[in-house]
């Protein structure tokens, strides 16, 4: 593959001021780094106005929670656990009564996730507010070891403060990280974006697909008006171009929208969504490409986005 001799690196997600220096998936339940080789440029969040996302974290101290404890069924909470580890993998998780959420950037600051899930994905939540923090890949390990429907149990051990991990008659004791030691989350900024199609999982991963074929960036584009949200890809040589319309996608606002990115980052956040889950694109004009969908039967919600390149 090879990359266009003309884009230049992706810019960088907007961070808080209070970032702390701080130490990835496929359809398996391992992580793998993210991390791009291009160097990146030093930009705000590109393009235009945008206003800022008040955050559910903000309120939540960063100290662990004085109680905790949960049941969950594992294939919610491996769905939970394989996009964050897609592009971290350690995570401020921010609990209250009402659930948990979890805010993170990628080391290159090129792709962000912003997952809610309420108490009612649980098969029982209490809880009182607070922090913890966690390696989300030693998390995975005894995660991994249940069957979808196993019903896990978590809940922090006030003694040593680990967190207990039962799960099949196996019991796990995680130790937790110091919270302010982990990258604070970034900036959640809001865009009024032009172009907004729901797209089936499988139709964006096929175009995923396609633009692999030949090279190493892809260009995601709409036309004001128009019918089909157009993949393409060009290599040295080759070119893949695929439209997906008609019963891949409903369209909710058509407008002009083109945008580069990065493949290597779009690959691993797609082959981390669902099957069949249903995915609502917002696009502009060389804006972030910023993609949301439900998780825990509409008991959740996650808010992924990612940088694009920069074309002179």
């Amino acid at each position: 593959m090879s990359t266009e001799p003309d884009s230049e690196p992706e810019p960088e997600i907007e961070q808080s001021d209070t970032e702390h220096t701080a130490p990835s998936d496929d359809e398996s339940e391992h992580g793998e780094s993210t991390t791009d080789n291009h160097p990146e440029s030093k930009t705000d969040t590109p393009n235009g106005d945008s206003a800022e996302k008040a955050s559910p974290v903000d309120d939540v101290p960063d100290e662990p929670p004085t109680s905790f404890r949960a049941a969950i069924r594992a294939s919610r909470l491996k769905t939970v656990l394989s996009p964050l580890r897609a592009l971290v993998d350690e995570a401020r998780v921010r609990i209250t009564e009402d659930g948990l959420t979890v805010r993170a950037v990628d080391s290159a600051n090129v792709a962000m996730d912003d997952l809610e899930l309420g108490a009612a994905a649980f098969e029982s939540f209490e809880a009182s507010p607070g922090t913890l923090g966690l390696d989300l890949d030693r998390l995975a390990d005894p995660v991994g070891l249940a069957s979808k429907n196993d019903l896990i149990q978590l809940y922090l051990d006030p003694e040593s403060g680990k967190l207990i991990v039962l799960v099949d008659g196996l019991r796990y004791s995680l130790a937790c990280l110091d919270a302010t030691t982990i990258r604070a989350e970034p900036t959640l900024p809001e865009f009024d974006l032009p172009a907004t199609v729901n797209v089936n999982r499988e139709a964006l991963q096929r175009g995923v697909k396609a633009a692999d074929l030949v090279a190493d960036h892809i260009r995601i584009r709409m036309e004001d008006g128009g019918e089909a949200l157009v993949v393409k890809a060009e290599g040295d040589t080759d070119t893949v171009t695929l439209e997906l319309d008609g019963d891949d996608i409903d369209i909710v606002t058509a407008g002009d929208a083109s945008a580069l990115f990065s493949l290597d980052y779009l690959k691993k956040l797609v082959r981390t969504i669902p099957k069949g889950t249903t995915v609502t694109i917002d696009l502009g004009e060389s804006f972030p490409l910023i993609l949301s969908y439900a998780l825990a039967e509409g008991e959740g919600t996650i808010t992924r986005m990612l940088a694009p390149r920069i074309e002179t």
